[in-house]
This record gives structure tokens, sequence and C-alpha cells, in this order.
């Protein structure tokens, strides 16, 4: 399941709408005209009928709004419905329609000879795919649906969370949610060996069925039940089985609008009054049975970012927890690949919580196409930002500040620094560990000072501003945190563009905790080691760098011991140093990370000090 949204009106929407009124418009010219005995009635009569008509047969037969008001389930009925699609066979068919022109000629009664192109359709083929094994990650309706009435509820003593205007009460029974579900197929080859086998058949039988001048090829997704493409789900407040609506919501009336030429207008107040989400049918797919499987599949929602895997791995982690066992037909109840029990499960597990791809909330997703690009934040991220810095700014100072210390940190600019190479390097490091690691002691488990305090499951944010959404895009499994390097706004920008350079680690401020990149929860403490631009489009200004950091399995040491850090490293046990500075004397942890590729950094924060 995606992010909620609004259904939106299509071009071809729009356009159906305008010819219909056309259309009715010349037929009205048309019956004048055939009153008033005219020659040209003809051609304002059957030129408008055709357009009404296109109008009635678009609007009725292939809008998504009919889809959704002739395919209406409870939401009984729509659990059942998942749970068919997960048992459901997959199909793949591969189609090839071979044609080519002929041109005729002909005369007129005049003798003026006429040439007319016609197309020619010749040899027509089809084939399916040799599916004999498939295993299902559909996310499961039961938590998601729970989820929802939550939120709806929530629109009684505060403004509604699914859409930026309430939705007017006489239009809908009491306490019901309507949802339209847009339900794609999603086929993954379960590894690379199926993939280039797949590539090599479709390529094959388009070339043996090639024999004219002109192909027309296409792959379609099937699946062996009674699928629709576009469901609306009904929710209602103390019943899963209410199908009760609103009068004009039912597909008769809309019809009715049709005719009358009022589809548009009745479209757009559906769409407002409807909740969208996409709920994509996922299957893993093999021409050999599960059983012979050696390895989980490579696409799993295990390693994907999309708003479905997230959710997919929370309910998985939560029928886990519970102890409520697997839901989702081909899934052992670890969440794991149920496949021969040579598999090693604990190193699927491992995996399972390491996501690929670049974040959600990136403008450039296509990591193959190659991109470098600054993203400035709108003026609400910013204001997030800073709540960022007050929350984690505390008034103490060490030896290490060269000036007084400030008040606090006023933002001016935060940079997003979207560079694909860089998070390439990132996820294999995370991908690497999590091979190596498997799962290290989480910063909340060991002695000393607690979690993480960026992290936003912390008590102190739970009733506090509203922190930037991305501070939750982190692997804890890897002790994956955002923490805070300070440095100029060139200098920023500079790490921002090519990574860090750990050959410097130590060169400005010293190496208590040995040699490596220095990071920081509290914005006060990196704050200690960020300078001025003298001059430029920075000038008076500092900077901190945010950054995606992975801590792996952390060596915790609360005083500057060179030979114990030595002595541990040595054992290569370890990826990064916790120097807990506030647990010994009250003022800050550190960390201290020896690896460029543990470190992302994702924000360029431009800001000045300010005293009071």
């Amino acid at each position: 399941m995606e992010e909620v949204k609004r259904e939106s009106l299509t071009f071809l929407t729009i356009f159906s709408a305008i010819a219909g009124i056309m259309g009715f418009a010349m037929l009205m010219v048309g019956v004048w005209a055939s009153i008033s005995h005219a020659s040209w009635k003809w051609f304002w009569l059957i030129g408008g009928l055709v357009l009404y008509v296109f109008h009635l047969i678009e609007a009725t037969c292939f809008d998504k709004t009919s889809k959704y008001l002739s395919w209406t389930l409870t939401e009984k009925a729509f659990q059942q419905h998942i749970s068919t699609l997960q048992r459901a066979e997959p199909q793949i068919k591969w189609a090839i329609q071979n044609w080519h022109y002929e041109e005729k000629k002909t005369k007129d009664k005049n003798g003026k000879e006429r040439t007319e192109r016609k197309r020619v359709n010749t040899h027509y083929a089809e084939s399916f795919y040799d599916i004999q094994g498939f295993l299902d990650e559909t996310l499961s309706p039961l938590q998601m649906l729970a989820m929802f009435h939550l939120l709806y509820d929530a629109q009684d003593e505060h403004e509604s969370l699914l859409s930026p205007q309430r939705s007017p009460r006489w239009s809908k029974p009491s306490r019901s949610l309507f949802l339209l579900c847009e339900m794609p197929l999603d086929y993954r080859p379960v590894d690379q060996e199926e993939e280039l086998r797949m590539k090599r058949l479709q390529e094959e039988f388009y070339r043996k069925n090639t024999c004219d001048t002109n192909q027309e090829k296409s792959e379609v997704n099937l699946i062996r039940c009674d699928y629709q493409s576009h469901v609306m789900v009904i929710l209602k407040e103390g019943t899963d089985n209410s199908d009760e609506r609103p009068w004009w919501m039912h597909f008769r009336v809309y019809v009715l609008a049709t005719f009358f030429l009022l589809s548009l207008p009745y479209r757009c107040i559906f769409f407002r009054e409807c909740q969208k989400i996409t709920w994509e049918v996922l299957k893993h797919i093999s021409h050999r049975p599960i059983t012979l499987w050696t390895a989980p599949p490579q696409h799993r929602r295990a390693l994907r970012r999309d708003f479905a895997s997230q959710a997919y791995r929370a309910v998985r982690a939560e029928l886990d927890e519970g102890g409520a066992g697997a839901s989702t037909p081909g899934l052992a109840s670890t969440g794991a690949f149920a496949g021969p029990t040579s598999l090693t499960v604990e190193r699927v597990e491992t995996e399972a919580d390491v996501a690929s791809g670049v974040p959600w909330y990136w403008k450039n997703r296509d990591l193959s196409q190659g991109f470098d690009e600054k993203i400035n934040l709108s003026p609400g991220d910013c204001q997030k930002v800073q709540e960022l810095l007050d929350q984690t700014f505390q008034h103490k100072g060490t030896r290490d500040r060269k000036d007084r210390l400030p008040s606090r940190l006023l933002v001016s600019q935060v940079i997003r620094m979207e560079h694909s190479r860089l998070w390439q390097r990132f996820e294999r490091k995370k991908k690497d560990l999590a091979a190596r690691v498997g799962r290290p002691p989480l910063i909340s488990e060991l002695p000393g000072s607690g979690a993480v305090k960026t992290a936003l499951e912390l008590p102190a944010f739970a009733a506090g501003p509203e922190l930037p959404a991305f501070l939750k895009e982190i692997t804890r499994e890897l002790n994956e945190a955002f923490l805070f390097h300070g440095s100029s706004p060139g200098g920023a920008l500079g790490i921002g563009e090519n990574g860090f350079d750990i050959s410097r680690a130590g060169s400005s401020t010293g190496s208590m905790f040995g040699a490596g990149a220095y990071l920081a929860e509290a914005s006060s403490k990196s704050d200690e080691y960020a300078t001025e631009d003298p001059s430029g489009l920075f000038g008076g200004k500092l900077a901190l760098l945010l950054c995606r950091t992975l801590l792996g399995n952390v060596f915790y040491i609360t005083e500057s011991n060179l030979r114990r850090i030595q002595e541990a490293l040595e054992t290569h046990s370890f990826d990064s140093i916790l120097g807990d500075r506030e647990a010994a004397i009250g003022t800050y942890r550190e960390f201290v990370v020896w690896d460029e590729a543990q470190i992302y950094p994702e924000y360029v924060v431009i800001y000045q000090r300010h005293f009071e």
C-alpha cells in the first residue's frame, strides 16, 4: 500500500466531457435544422451523435469512476479479496501482431485515379511464461485498514489527517470512509538467473514470430482469479461488513449524471469525497518450484524503500512479536523466505531490514542515470530542521569550543545532497555490514545515555514539535542514525560533493578517541567545530552536516584511552566508537567512524549563531 492521496481527473476525462457538451449542442442544431428542412442537418445530427455517444461510452465503460463504482466492497469482502489475490497463480503473457500496409489504386466516377493505403494484419502469436513457483508479498489489509480507522476517527477533534479539507457530513453516512484502491500487478523474477532466462525466452519468442514489415509487441501481467484493477472499499465504524454509502454514490446515479452531461462535476465531487491508495499485488516468480529455490527473492520487500514495503515489514514484525504466525502464503512466521531448510534463515532475517534504492522523498530516483544535484528545502521543511537543532541543543560547552556559547542556532538554508555515486557506496556498505555484522547491540541497549538523540521515537519528541520525517528512514538494526558534523559552508558543500576524507581526521580539533570522522547527536556539540566562511555567498555563516551514519557494532568507552581503543580495533569486530563523556562528566557523546563509506552527508544546514 502506498501513501494516501487523491484520485485525479485525466486529460481523456476532460476531453470526453467537452466532447459530450459539443455533441449535445450539435444535436440541438441538427434538430433545429431538421425542423427548418435545411440540407446540412445530417452533418450536425451525425457529428453530434458521434461525440455524445463517445462521451457516454468513455464515462460509463472506460473511466476509473465507473470501475470503482461497479466494484465496491465492504471491509470484510476486501480482506477476502486480498486473500484470494495472494493465493492466485500469476501469469505473464507475451503477444506479437505482425502487419504491413497495402496500397490499392481505384478510380472515381470521373475517372480520376486514387491510391488508398490500408493496414493489413498478418501473423499473430502469443505465449505464456512457464511459471512453476511463486512467492506472494502483497500487503495484508488487516493492520492497514485499522490504521485508516484511527486516522479517520481523529477528524472529530483535529483537522483531517487524510485531506486538506474535511468532507461535508451531509454527503456520506456517519463514520464512514471511502477508499479508492488501484491494484496493479507487479511480478518480479526471483533472481538474476531467472531474469536473464525470461528476457532470453521473450526475445526468442518475438524473433521466431517476426515475419512482416511491422510488429506490435506487448507483455501483460495476468492472474488466475476474478481480478479488478480498481476497487472501492467502504469502511464503517463498528462493523466490517457494511456497504452503506450516500445515495448518489452508485453506478446508476453516475450513469444518469453522464446522460445529462454532469459526469465531470460528479467525478470531481466523487474524488474529493474519497481517499486513494495504491495496493500493489507483488509476486516473485520462477520457472522452478519454490522448493528448489536456493535464495530469497532479489526484489523482496525487505530490500525496498517504498511505502508498501515499509508497511509490510512493520506488519511482519508485529506478527513475529505477537506470535500470530504467517498470514501471507509462502512466508514463514519470521517473515523470511520459506524455501528449503538448507537456507540460513538468520542471514535472511538480517538482510530483511536493509532496504535498497534511494530514499522515497528524493527528487532523483534512478541510480542508473547518475546524478549529483543539490536540492533546497522548502521553508516549511527548514523550520522542521530548525526544530531538530533546537531539540538537540544543550546549553553547555567543552574545551573544544573556541568562542562563547550561543543561545541558539538559527537556520538560514538547508540543502539536500542527492549524489548517486556516494549513495551507492553507502548502500553497498550497508549491505556488507548486514551480511558481516548481523544484528549488533543497539545504541539504546548500551550502558550510559540511551538511544541517539535524533531518534524520533524518544519520549522527549512524543509531544514536541513536528520534526523531519526523514529521521524515521533509517536501518535501526545496523545502528544507522542521523548525526551532526560541524564545518564551514564551503567545507560542508565540498564534503557533500566528495564525501568525507578520513586521512584529514583530527587535523583541526585533535583526536580524543582516535583517528576518524567525529560526529555528534547534539547540534551544540558539532557547533563547537563549525567555522564561518570569511566572505562570498555564505559570508559570516556556519554549517552543520546532517549525515546518515552506519555505526554498526559500536565500541563503547567513557574516557580517552587510545591504547584500549587500538586493541579493540585490532580485533576487527567494531565499526565505530562511542565516546560517552555525557555519562562520565555530563557533557556530550561523540561518535567516531573511520570508513568514509559508512557516512552519507545528506543535508547541509547553513546557519548563524544567536546570542542573547
